[in-house]
């Protein structure tokens, strides 16, 4: 990053002004100053400003540089991500690039024409396929982007993509968790009102995990534990059913949705005194 003028005036003054050599020349104790309307102060003032301009073009063609190899290397999966959220619905790419031209759009366009409010994008470790699952919302809650959007959004994918990428594009609705858990509370409160923090705890659990995040038994008892008059809780059963599926599975520890969210679909609570 380029220096500041002064900076490097600064830096010249100081090993001038602490060289014996010009001291004994000059007849100066080390340590002092030029006057400001001495030549020798002008002198380091033009050459601190020449410095300065080579600095920054040396950080414009730096950047140049570093702009070009970006565009030539294959993206990362976190780039993929971005550029999916990046999707405007209902406007093209600008020229031969993968981007938009926003310069005219007012900041409330911009906003209604990002629809894509979650993604994610992972590369499969056994297959040469990047998987990158999107989400919209509605009403603050995570949803699937309509049959419209999602065909724009594909095009848009097809359009942007490294060459021989091959893309698995997800967009569905939540994956559905089912829990049954025995809740162990004090006596001296209602059990009615320890089951309805509990309940809300775990539906705040599942909504607030990261989109593509993973949901752990451990977590979900952690959560229940910060409950006001829970003493106990343990997990009986788990279950998660992807969009399409009837089966449930049963989660072992820990799960990642299929669809990149979850939505709570039972959740059993057994309340016991203790």
């Amino acid at each position: 990053m380029a220096r500041s003028i002064s900076e490097i005036k600064n830096g010249i003054t100081s090993d001038w002004m602490n060289n014996g050599d010009v001291a004994r020349i000059y007849g100066f104790e080390r340590g002092t100053q030029f006057s400001r309307v001495s030549v020798e102060n002008l002198l380091f003032y033009i050459v601190a400003c020449s410095v300065w301009v080579l600095e920054k073009l040396m950080d414009s063609y730096r950047t140049e540089v570093e702009t070009y190899i970006d565009s030539r290397k294959p993206h990362t999966p976190r780039w993929y991500r971005d550029k999916a959220l990046a999707f405007m619905k209902g406007h093209t790419l600008y020229g031969d690039t993968d981007g938009y031209n926003t310069q005219d759009m007012e900041e409330a366009q911009i906003e209604k024409a990002s629809v894509i409010r979650y993604a994610a994008a992972s590369e499969s470790a056994d297959a040469s396929i990047l998987t990158v699952k999107v989400a919209g919302e509605t009403g603050g809650a995570r949803t699937p982007l309509d049959s419209e959007t999602f065909r724009q959004f594909s095009v848009y994918m097809s359009e942007i993509k490294d060459a021989g990428v091959r893309l698995n594009l997800v967009n569905l609705p939540p994956d559905r968790l089912s829990v049954e858990v025995d809740v162990y509370f004090n006596p001296l409160l209602s059990s009615r009102n320890v089951e309805t923090e509990c309940r809300a705890a775990i539906t705040r659990y599942i909504a607030n995990l990261p989109f593509n995040g993973e949901y752990t038994n451990m977590a979900l008892i952690d959560t229940l534990q910060q409950v006001e008059g829970v003493r106990i809780a343990e997990l009986q059963t788990a279950l998660c059913r992807a969009a399409g599926e009837n089966v449930q599975t049963r989660v072992n520890a820990r799960t990642k949705p299929v669809s990149g969210y979850f939505e709570p679909e039972r959740i059993t609570l057994n309340m016991k005194e203790y």
